[in-house]
């Protein structure tokens, strides 16, 4: 028979809530032990169900209180930024000379210039700190494509300007090689990691150049689409799919559509999977092949 578990006062029951106020609210010691909830820093509990990184991350501010900052890959997963798989490890950094945290399951860093920002209600280092940190573990083009996401979008968290004036800046600091590498490369316009590493190819093989984000439109000026990379004097456009492309039938179907009124237009419309991007010699030759 499945044992019962006695539910946690209302206000409780979402986010994470210190021990000593669940104490205070009537609930048992035995109760905190119980296997749906989650100990993410001493002194402090969270429901299984609404254990996360925003959850953890805001334990963690109640258990500290102030002068710290969320950073390195913490950072950009609250900014949203795209990251190759990562551990759980919860990166915490304070401003020099001050003690940097040492707990299980987090990373204390040391920062000399200090600036944060708030997101999600939780103190972050900015984007071109978060940026620069992360040029310390990640690879090249994994760093483009987080640079790529800062300079992106409609409302972009910073420019390449910033990030080379922040790069410029960190003489001497582990990772600066990288990031002034990286700062060459970034573009705004690419919207996933896959359109980053697909233009990072074209480059690496010495293709021309493309538009990023062209729109076509028919000879009357209405709007037919909007392609990701666009050879304009060749007529060529080229479209990265992920795997919604593939799973997802509705975009499956709006995906033909969209391609026969490109094509209708005298354009040649190519389609491009991780799978080309990973083996890339078909898809040069036929590029080549299309530009010639």
């Amino acid at each position: 028979m499945t044992r019962r578990i006695d539910p946690l006062p209302q206000p409780l029951q979402s986010g994470p809530f210190s021990t000593r106020a669940a104490l205070d609210a009537g609930v048992g010691a035995r109760r905190l032990r119980r296997s749906d909830l989650v100990r993410p820093i001493r002194g402090f509990r969270i429901a299984k169900a609404d254990d996360g990184l925003v959850s953890r991350c805001r334990a963690y501010a109640s258990h500290r209180g102030t002068d710290f900052a969320f950073s390195h890959t913490t950072a950009a997963l609250l900014y949203g930024i795209p990251l190759p798989r990562v551990d759980g490890t919860i990166h915490v950094s304070v401003r020099a000379p001050g003690r940097a945290p040492t707990i299980e399951g987090f990373a204390g860093h040391k920062l000399g210039r200090w600036e944060i920002r708030m997101v999600a209600d939780l103190p972050v280092t900015t984007p071109e700190q978060t940026w620069l940190d992360l040029a310390q573990l990640l690879h090249r083009d994994a760093l483009v494509a987080a640079g790529d996401y800062l300079v992106g979008g409609v409302e972009p968290l910073t420019d390449r300007l910033a990030l080379a004036h922040a790069a410029a800046a960190a003489a001497g600091r582990r990772g600066v090689g990288r990031a002034r590498e990286a700062i060459e490369l970034v573009r705004a316009g690419a919207e996933s990691p896959g359109e980053t590493r697909l233009r990072l190819l074209l480059a690496e093989a010495a293709l021309p150049s493309p538009v990023l984000n062209h729109e076509l439109r028919t000879a009357a000026g209405a709007f037919v689409a909007r392609v990701d990379f666009a050879f304009i004097a060749k007529r060529v456009a080229l479209e990265y799919e992920g795997d919604i492309h593939r799973v997802d039938q509705a975009v499956w179907r709006k995906d033909l559509r969209r391609r026969e009124r490109v094509e209708d237009l005298g354009w040649r419309m190519v389609r491009v999977t991780a799978d080309d991007i990973a083996t890339p010699a078909e898809l040069i030759r036929r590029l080549r092949r299309l530009l010639a």
